[in-house]
């Protein structure tokens, strides 16, 4: 069996009713992050853009002040601290600059360690699926009011769709001093599709909708684009993004 090797694309998309994108994107190597600006917040876009380009910048003076190897809980370590510095960053910004005052955003990561690990990290509600299979499985854990509700079994489903809480935030980036990511890893194997994506897809698309069109036997891109187009039809109420990465084998 040869190396796996991952085929990725990212798109982002002011949707239907914002009048700016607060969605950020960046792929760097083998690292995937995506964010989401908070709306009615002030500069959801400017906190969104720095949350990425610092978590990014730490990442790669992380890795070259230590030697990773395989060690996943090391590599677990460096993720959360990168996180938890970019939080503070972003607070302290806020906190310096009156037109920043109150901004914020969520943040959704993966990160590809050889031979084949995918680490992936969240703050907030953009999500990382995961399809094998045919099986569609979320990575991520949701920081919202719905969210713990749903955890703590005092609301279905169904009554999350429809809560009136259900867009209010637990934890986001640069809202307070102190921030706990959620983390995890897990083994890849060839066939595996990842999507990172903002709400403004999966608050519209079904689980269906995700699987039909990460099943398609197009290139990343496409799917990105078919993703973005669906959640439009759907008439998402928020910016829409999306990263599409694709395990293959190196022949």
């Amino acid at each position: 069996m040869g190396d796996l090797v991952l085929q990725s694309y990212g798109c982002t998309d002011i949707g239907h009713q914002r009048s700016c994108n607060e969605d950020y994107i960046e792929i760097k190597d083998s690292l995937f992050v995506l964010a989401d600006g908070m709306g009615g917040h002030n500069a959801g876009d400017i906190a969104s853009r720095l949350a990425v380009e610092t978590i990014i910048d730490f990442f790669d003076s992380t890795k070259r002040k230590k030697s990773f190897e395989s060690d996943n809980n090391k590599i677990q370590d460096a993720i959360e601290h990168t996180i938890i510095k970019t939080n503070k960053l972003v607070y302290q910004q806020s906190l310096n600059d009156q037109r920043l005052e109150g901004m914020g955003t969520t943040i959704v990561l993966a990160f590809f360690q050889k031979p084949g690990t995918m680490h992936i990290a969240n703050v907030g509600d953009s999500r990382a699926y995961l399809l094998r299979d045919d099986t569609l499985k979320l990575l991520t854990e949701d920081h919202s009011v719905t969210a713990s509700l749903l955890r703590d079994g005092t609301i279905s489903k169904v009554e999350a769709k429809t809560h009136p809480y259900r867009h209010h935030l637990t934890r986001s980036i640069g809202t307070s001093n102190e921030i706990k990511p959620f983390t995890t890893f897990f083994n890849v194997s060839i066939g595996d599709k990842l999507l990172l994506c903002s709400d403004g897809l999966w608050n519209v698309l079904s689980d269906e909708d995700i699987i039909a069109l990460l099943q398609k036997n197009v290139d990343s891109k496409k799917i990105c684009n078919l993703l973005t187009k669906r959640a439009n039809e759907l008439q998402s109420k928020d910016n829409v993004s999306s990263i599409v990465i694709d395990i293959t084998e190196q022949k």
